[in-house]
């Protein structure tokens, strides 16, 4: 049994953004926005004022107090000087006597838990009905904002090597300008690895709405990205440090487009009655 001085232990050891990570589904709005907007952007917020934090992350100020403190901290001052030293870890690490650096290994051992998380959470159900989609899809549009862009394009281009007809977007109104030729018959397909950057969950609505068949890949599937899909895969966690927008969140993406394509060659090459 776990007792309540234990719990508060584990809390403790907990780093801040992991924190904000698991509390961000309860958080309310004004809250989220600012967790949302510190996890992706962390050594921005380091440079911010309380003021410039909240005008960035669309929140007031005393929202902000209000999640320092729901967190741990008393105050905006004391968030920063944790956050700082939580984010520079990686820059202070030291290369050890057997000559592996540990900021090398961390990497190592990210990169492996990002994947495992994506092999834990792999849906061959959804992953088959989403190929099948996908086989018979006489266009698919597919969206990523920011890092997830460059994710949203390498889906483009396995697809159009297979011969399917997949256009890949970063800029939102591009996006939502072309968007009024989906419909039935159509595959919307939106990267996002918090699940709650606004215009892409704003693209997926739209989608679904025009009659299109809606996939979410995310890094949390329970998030309004997810809600809007028909089907969501889960690609990876948010626990490692996002220093300088790190590219590892890529890896669990990268093995769940290739699961997707490992389930679209069955349908592309599949007999015909």
């Amino acid at each position: 049994m776990v007792s309540i001085g234990d719990e508060k232990r584990n809390r403790d050891r907990q780093t801040i953004l992991s924190r904000l990570h698991e509390e961000i589904d309860q958080l309310p709005n004004a809250l989220a926005r600012i967790a949302k907007y510190i996890l992706e952007n962390p050594e921005k917020v380091l440079r911010q004022s309380v003021a410039e934090l909240g005008e960035f992350a669309g929140s007031g100020e005393a929202s902000i107090l209000r999640l320092c403190r729901q967190i741990g901290f008393t105050g905006f001052r004391d968030f920063k000087l944790a956050l700082a030293a939580e984010v520079g870890r990686p820059q202070l690490a030291v290369v050890s006597s057997s000559g592996a650096d540990p900021a090398i290994d961390k990497l190592q051992r990210t990169l492996m838990e990002n994947l495992e998380v994506a092999h834990s959470h792999v849906d061959l159900t959804s992953l088959d009905r989403i190929a099948e989609a996908l086989a018979t899809a006489r266009r698919i549009d597919i969206y990523g904002a920011g890092m997830s862009g460059f994710v949203a394009e390498m889906l483009a281009y396995r697809l159009l090597r297979v011969g399917l007809t997949a256009l890949a977007f970063r800029n939102s109104h591009m996006a939502h300008e072309v968007a009024n030729g989906l419909g039935d018959g159509c595959v919307a397909v939106a990267f996002s690895v918090s699940g709650l950057t606004v215009e892409t969950v704003q693209f997926l609505k739209g989608a679904r709405a025009a009659g299109a068949t809606t996939v979410a890949i995310t890094n949390r599937t329970q998030s309004p990205l997810s809600k809007a899909a028909h089907y969501s895969l889960q690609a990876s966690g948010l626990h490692d440090n996002p220093f300088g927008g790190t590219l590892t969140p890529l890896a669990g993406k990268i093995f769940v487009i290739e699961c997707l394509m490992l389930a679209l060659d069955k349908h592309l090459n599949r007999p015909m009655k």
